[in-house]
């Protein structure tokens, strides 16, 4: 076995640790993609080697080409680097490919991409793949397919009904698993394998004879029926599994460490990223709600019973959708999540309201006049407790620094925004009034005047709103969003507090704010009052613990929002979508005002999503659930080299006929059965037409591309798909 369970992750860590044990310097190398997910793994990692003492070296890199590289000069000429972690890149490709696999070396990879490469998983042992479960409870037939196709006797069935040939078989299928693929030691094996079958052949009878070729045949067909299952799975397109930063959570747990105030929320934070990418289903978004709302209420057992209730008499009757601007139908376990954080009634399993607390900071208790010592020593005309009569309370006020369960808005930013932005920049709101156009402002401002807002109100900083017109928002929401298809505009969340002087950060906002730090460079010119020294990613992982940085971040978020949503606006009154048989098709020109925006793949996602879902509001239903392919130009140091960023987007509810549609490797606890199947058509297309291209973000649906082969490569993809 060389994956490891969910409830083994302690395993993999502990020969880390042992293998520090062992060398003076820093021991450990993490290659760490550049995403928000593994920025919140990177930090419950570090602060585990930090308690061990374990020195180690991170590592940001983009694409698998950078690995390669860095493995020449970081990895195969130092011999002091005894293991390696890949955080949310590797599973994909095998990683003996780009790593010097030495004999003393170890590889741990937490990645939440899907499809595995089945030989990190199946093949060597000094690689350990941390399973999310969905290997060891959906894969134990193509496990069994991988070790045929690679250690069975490819010969077949000659005189296997002998028990002494099986057991010499089985110990070479053994020694073959331990050694490296194309190594001299497998080679000799193979060698010392064939000439044993060689010497089985000579005096055999013709009973015998016959006796083998049948098993061979059968063997020949098994081998087929394997050989097309896993072809079948790496077909199936590409997929997302568990957060990176909840299999860190759970290894820290798993190696007695438990849960922190900030440990928890970094949790929180990268799963959010994936539904905030859509990178998972509701049914996955739900399920991951269920499980941090758990380890909320052990870490802040007095803030996690803190929730927002509606009328159940004005809640409609269309489902909740699962992620920021998608339309896929919630299904009941995410429905029923939902109801239960919205406080409606019905949940048996619901805790027990607490009374008196302010919905949006639930830290500020309405007190009883008779217990108001305040109250009671003004109405005393009292300048102290004791003049009052009253005895000196021993309590003192601190900081709130805790999570809470929230209901949340697909207003984007709402916190840290006006709430006319907030609904005018978000792509949910955007894409459903057409808030470009002049009727769709319109919609827009009647909409605020039947929240009960008043053009000042909806204008002026949310921060600043008056708690009963905050929370006749939400409700007024919840009851009318139906009219302006938003039934769905409400979700279940978390939020934290960072103190006094500090406005409440959703894990939402935050996870937007780090995508924006990530690509500072696009915007951080736009702000002069904000200084920034670390790198983008530095700078991303310092606002995990620092609120000056997070705040530069939220602006950041700001900024990038408008001209997605400006860029989008532009190219659909320019017609630069096309509408083809079987997909959609943007390439931004190197004219653009914003294009280098664009070259970053969660700015060029949130544009196509954007994009995507206000054609899917506007189009006929047979291209209403197009896939959406979108080109964006990169920056390059060299102004020759003229490249293209090409991402592919499949929607969550988008029909994907496939083979072994029944088999248990199409499901996932996270994904569902939706499944993105550009990353292999790229690479396929890429490779007929002889574009030069290579993978980027370590997602296979992203591809760098000359702009030369752009042409070709898209009439090759319209045959092909």
């Amino acid at each position: 076995m060389v994956y490891v369970p969910s409830t083994h992750y302690e395993d993999a860590y502990r020969r880390i640790a042992d293998n520090a044990a062992t060398t003076a310097g820093a021991s450990v190398l993490l290659f760490v993609s550049m995403d928000a997910d593994a920025l919140c793994a990177l930090r419950i990692l570090t602060s585990l080697f930090k308690r061990d003492s374990i020195a180690h070296k991170i590592v940001p890199v983009s694409n698998y080409a950078e690995i390669s590289s860095m493995n020449q000069t970081l990895v195969a000429q130092n011999q002091q680097i005894k293991s390696i972690v890949f955080l949310n890149c590797g599973a994909q490709t095998d990683v003996q490919d780009f790593v010097t696999l030495r004999d003393d070396l170890v590889v741990m990879v937490i990645d939440s991409h899907r499809p595995f490469n089945l030989y990190n998983v199946f093949w060597h042992e000094q690689v350990q793949c941390l399973d999310d479960g969905d290997v060891e409870k959906n894969m134990a037939e193509l496990r069994e397919a991988f070790n045929d196709i690679e250690f069975g006797d490819s010969s077949s069935g000659e005189d296997n009904s002998d028990e002494s040939e099986d057991e010499a078989s089985d110990q070479d299928r053994e020694s073959r698993i331990g050694h490296k693929r194309g190594s001299s030691e497998m080679l000799g094996d193979l060698a010392k394998h064939d000439r044993l079958r060689r010497k089985r052949k000579t005096d055999m009878d013709p009973e015998s004879f016959l006796r083998m070729q049948q098993q061979k045949a059968e063997r020949r067909d098994a081998r087929a029926v394997h050989q097309q299952m896993i072809q079948a799975y790496y077909a199936q397109g590409s997929y997302h599994g568990q957060s990176c930063a909840i299999s860190t959570l759970m290894l820290a747990e798993q190696l007695g460490h438990p849960p922190s105030l900030d440990t928890v929320w970094w949790a929180v934070v990268g799963a959010t990223s994936q539904h905030v990418l859509q990178h998972i289903d509701s049914d996955g978004y739900a399920e991951v709600v269920r499980r941090m709302r758990d380890l909320v209420r052990r870490v802040c057992p007095t803030a996690s019973n803190t929730r927002l209730n509606i009328d159940s008499n004005a809640r409609s009757s269309n489902a909740p959708e699962s992620a920021l601007g998608s339309s896929a139908t919630v299904t009941s376990s995410s429905q029923a999540l939902l109801d239960s954080q919205l406080g409606l009634p019905g949940q048996p399993d619901d805790p027990p309201q607490r009374e008196n607390i302010d919905p949006f900071n639930p830290y500020l208790e309405m007190i009883p006049e008779d217990e108001d010592e305040g109250y009671l020593r003004a109405r005393a005309g009292a300048a102290s407790n004791g003049e009052a009569g009253l005895l000196t309370s021993s309590k003192n006020v601190e900081q709130s620094v805790a999570i809470s369960e929230s209901t949340e808005l697909k207003f984007l930013l709402l916190r840290h925004w006006s709430l006319t932005n907030a609904m005018q920049f978000s792509p949910y709101v955007a894409t459903r009034l057409g808030t470009w156009s002049s009727k769709g402002r319109s919609r827009l401002d009647l909409l605020v005047a039947k929240l009960g807002l008043s053009r000042a109100e909806a204008q002026a900083p949310f921060l600043h709103l008056d708690p009963e017109l905050k929370l006749q928002l939400y409700r007024k929401m919840h009851a009318i969003g139906a009219d302006y298809n938003m039934a769905d505009s409400l979700y279940a969340g978390f939020v934290r507090d960072y103190g006094w002087r500090k406005s409440r950060v959703s894990a939402s906002d935050m996870v937007l704010a780090i995508l924006a730090l990530l690509q500072k460079d696009a915007w951080a010119g736009e702000y002069e009052s904000i200084h920034i020294s670390a790198s983008g990613f530095f700078a991303a992982y310092d606002s995990l613990s620092q609120f000056d940085i997070l705040r530069a971040g939220l602006h950041g978020a700001q900024h990038l929002q408008r001209l997605v949503v400006g860029q989008g606006i532009s190219m659909l009154e320019r017609q630069a979508v096309k509408t083809l048989r079987v997909f959609r098709l943007a390439i931004l020109g190197e004219l653009e005002s914003s294009s280098h925006v664009f070259g970053s793949p969660f700015a060029l996602r949130q544009l196509a999503l954007f994009l995507m879902q206000t054609l899917r509001e506007r189009s006929k239903s047979a291209h209403a659930r197009l896939p959406f392919i979108i080109a964006g130009p990169i920056a390059q140091e060299t102004p020759e080299v003229d490249k293209l960023m090409v991402l592919g987007i499949t929607p969550m509810d988008y029909p994907l006929v496939r083979p072994h549609m029944d088999a248990p490797f199409n499901r996932s606890t996270y994904a569902g059965e939706s499944r993105n199947h550009f990353g292999i058509v790229f690479e396929q297309v890429a490779s007929e037409v002889g574009a030069e291209a290579k993978q980027g973000f370590f997602d296979s649906s992203v591809m760098e591309i000359r702009r030369s082969d752009m042409s070709a490569f898209v009439d090759k993809l319209r045959r092909h798909l």
